[in-house]
């Protein structure tokens, strides 16, 4: 595939959080483009490890985010488009510490996510940290670990490059249910961003026991701004501005447990508003789940019928608060995290 019409980044953070990256842009590129690229790993990788609202022992890390993309109708003419973007990330627990390789990908096509993730997960990470440990223990102080990575970090990106292009594919999953434990609203008006939060009710035992099953409502509530403005800064760093990103999904895990944010969109001329939903897997606890195209069809239909919000809040979980909490302001953030957080 040409590398004018994607976008490709692999990022490796060793135990340290060393980062080390490759990635492939246009030489036709300024420097100032070029030094704000290299930028991106941090950023991405910023809120991977979660470390400031998580304790160590219950390290939260993001595994998938995918942004729907959408042409800016001035520029529709335009044919160097990509269709999809999406990250990757796999964490591996070594006798050392945490490992993580995470990737950017923008695409023309829809791509097969789950057999890239595969690639990352089962093969190139894998490889990446077991030829450490061959090469360390056979040239000891003469293994140059930098040398290393950024040969094994094109041959990743290589694999991945030569692996896009195969379109996305259906695969059965068993219907896990899952139970919604909070809801989102996003709103842009004439670039002025507002988020509010409609979490569980305000109800200590509940939100104590909430708390054990996600990294935190505070953090809940920054990743969708964080991560679409930081998609929508990368795409016009490598000058696809005839698209805009909307997140649609990202996907968080520790060792134990799984938390799933989903949202839908409508964009109006001058405004665009946005409902998630945080989902956790329904447990004995907590059921009464449904399954991930319930809550997306939910969305949907709060949307395009223009309803109050209210209503996808009684006909997800009758538990929670119909009030809504602004997350726009530090102040506003750290009430979240004061009152409903409790990890």
């Amino acid at each position: 595939m040409e590398a004018i019409n994607t976008i490709l980044g692999i990022f490796y953070s060793d135990k340290d959080n060393l980062v080390y990256e490759k990635i492939d842009y246009s030489k036709e590129l300024g420097n100032q483009k070029k030094q704000n690229i290299k930028m991106l790993p941090f950023k991405f990788l910023g809120p991977v490890f979660l470390t400031a609202a998580s304790e160590e022992s219950n390290n939260w890390r993001i595994e998938f985010i995918e942004a729907s993309l959408s042409l800016n109708q001035e520029k529709i003419m335009d044919r160097d488009v990509i269709q999809s973007f999406f990250n990757l990330n796999s964490s591996m627990s070594t006798n050392d510490g945490m490992t993580n390789l995470f990737t950017i990908i923008g695409s023309p096509y829809t791509e097969d996510v789950d057999s890239l993730f595969k690639k990352l997960d089962k093969y190139i990470h894998p490889s990446i940290n077991q030829g450490r440990i061959v090469k360390e223990s056979m040239l000891g102080n003469d293994f140059k670990f930098k040398d290393f990575i950024i040969h094994e970090l094109a041959r990743g990106m290589e694999m991945i490059n030569h692996s896009l292009g195969s379109s996305r594919k259906v695969y059965w999953k068993e219907q896990q249910k899952y139970y919604c434990i909070g809801v989102i609203e996003r709103i842009n008006i004439q670039k002025k961003q507002e988020t509010f939060l409609y979490p569980i009710k305000n109800k200590p035992a509940l939100l104590r026991d909430i708390s054990r099953l996600i990294p935190s409502y505070y953090v809940m509530s920054i990743l969708p701004n964080y991560y679409e403005n930081l998609i929508n800064e990368t795409l016009k760093l490598f000058d696809k501005t005839n698209v805009y990103p909307n997140i649609r999904q990202i996907k968080l895990r520790n060792e134990h447990m799984e938390v799933i944010y989903l949202e839908e969109f409508l964009k109006n001329d001058k405004s665009k508003r946005s409902y998630g939903v945080i989902l956790i897997p329904e447990i004995k606890k907590y059921k009464n789940g449904r399954n991930l195209s319930y809550y997306k069809k939910q969305l949907r239909m709060i949307l395009d019928a223009n309803k109050p919000v209210h209503e996808i809040i009684t006909s997800t979980n009758h538990n929670l608060d119909v009030e809504s909490w602004g997350a726009n302001t530090e102040e506003e953030l750290n009430a979240i995290k004061r009152t409903l957080d409790f990890n």
